[in-house]
């Protein structure tokens, strides 16, 4: 994923939708999409952290709980490289990495997507064709959260959605949620917030939710804000999100976001989920690039998703190659809005919570199955696109997805 700096970013949204963003506006993210300030240190067992930042002349910033993981503070006098290198030297030390940025697809792929044809009628989110085209089955037209697959619903199973954060009091996802968790401020709830610079992005996790209380809606989702109201986060917060995510009961992760670099501290922390039987389920990215290394799909066990259109072409603006597992709608896909209302948005983002919906269903008719099986079930009733993709041929997963077939196959 070819991340830009805000500042890129907000001038090509500027042209799209005629909008006039001041020149002036601070920058998150540099170029290099560092985050400015602190390096990622992790120490061997038993090493006296404090000791350690203290003989590099710095402070520990912050600790996620339960891990060797650190924040060191950079001094004035070097940089986030730099210093990094530095540390990395010492033999307390396992490995130090920059902390990165990461966005979502939708404001770090080519192009640009931002949600549309905003409205707070529920009827073509509760009647689109979408659902059925992933093997649904019957929905009834009242609303989200009707549908069944052959009884499945996907209760009993938590899917943490790592986002944006959540519209708690949306009419369609009340008793869907769990409290969840803010990794970017801790003290308050993951609430959809404009605290970015344009907040293009508000409204992205709770699309995301909406698609899988629609598809599983029996599941309780458990919302993790990582991201803020422009689809930007931190590495370190992934990591905090992630590790909450495994600590009180996910059995799915939804990610909807990406990175450009590699991240020991984000790897360390999705083995440790994918070690405690949990589903790691991501979007392929949106730059239309063939066999791109972006966290989180580069760890080993992620079902990686690619997109399609509603005729099961791929979408202009998926990625795709040996790394993609399976293959789900991805455009004009509609859905809950931040706003209490409804909106249309594409891209792998809205992809992936298809799959980790159907982790639920397929979970909740069979609890017992591994991790492994499940994915084995997911992939092995996919439907073959290659006929239609002759140009992707076997570069989107087994195909598209057939909730209905692997519920079936669950319950055999």
């Amino acid at each position: 994923m070819r991340l830009r700096s805000i500042a890129n970013w907000l001038r090509m949204a500027a042209v799209g939708l005629l909008i006039c963003i001041a020149a002036t506006a601070q920058q998150p993210v540099n170029a290099a999409n560092l985050v400015p300030g602190h390096i990622l240190v992790r120490v061997k067992p038993g090493v006296d952290a404090g000791r350690l930042a203290n003989d590099f002349g710095t402070v520990i910033l912050d600790h996620p709980s339960g891990t060797d993981l650190y924040s060191f503070r950079v001094p004035a006098t070097t940089t986030e490289a730099a210093f990094a290198a530095n540390v990395r030297a010492d033999a307390r030390v396992l490995y130090t990495e920059t902390d990165d940025y990461v966005v979502s697809p939708e404001v770090g792929g080519e192009p640009f997507h931002f949600a549309f044809d905003l409205t707070s009628q529920p009827t073509t989110f509760a009647n689109s064709a979408t659902y059925v085209q992933v093997g649904v089955g019957e929905v009834n037209s009242s609303g989200p959260g009707n549908g069944r697959v052959n009884g499945a619903t996907g209760k009993g199973v938590i899917v943490a959605v790592l986002d944006t954060g959540a519209t708690f009091n949306h009419r369609d996802l009340i008793g869907h949620y769990l409290p969840g968790y803010n990794a970017i401020q801790p003290n308050l709830p993951p609430a959809e917030t404009a605290d970015g610079f344009v907040n293009y992005e508000m409204g992205h996790g709770t699309m995301v939710a909406g698609i899988i209380a629609r598809v599983a809606p029996q599941a309780m989702i458990m919302p993790i804000r990582v991201l803020n109201g422009d689809g930007s986060g931190s590495m370190l917060n992934l990591v905090k999100g992630v590790r909450y995510a495994t600590a009180h009961g996910a059995k799915v992760i939804s990610m909807s976001f990406g990175a450009s670099v590699k991240s020991s501290a984000l790897n360390d922390a999705l083995d440790e989920a994918e070690r405690a039987g949990i589903v790691l389920v991501a979007s392929a990215g949106n730059d239309n690039l063939p066999d791109t290394v972006i966290a989180p799909t580069v760890s080993r066990g992620t079902i990686s998703v690619a997109a399609v259109e509603s005729n099961n072409k791929k979408s202009p603006y998926s990625n795709y190659g040996s790394f993609v597992r399976v293959s789900a709608p991805g455009s004009n896909i509609r859905s809950t809005y931040w706003n209490g209302g409804y909106a249309t948005w594409s891209g792998t983002s809205f992809a992936a919570p298809f799959v980790s919906a159907e982790v639920a269903m397929i979970l909740s008719v069979k609890p017992t199955l591994s991790a492994d099986q499940v994915k084995s079930f997911i992939q092995g009733t996919a439907h073959s696109i290659d006929n239609v993709n002759p140009a992707y041929s076997g570069k989107l997963g087994k195909g598209v997805i057939d909730i209905d077939a692997a519920v079936n196959k669950a319950m055999k």
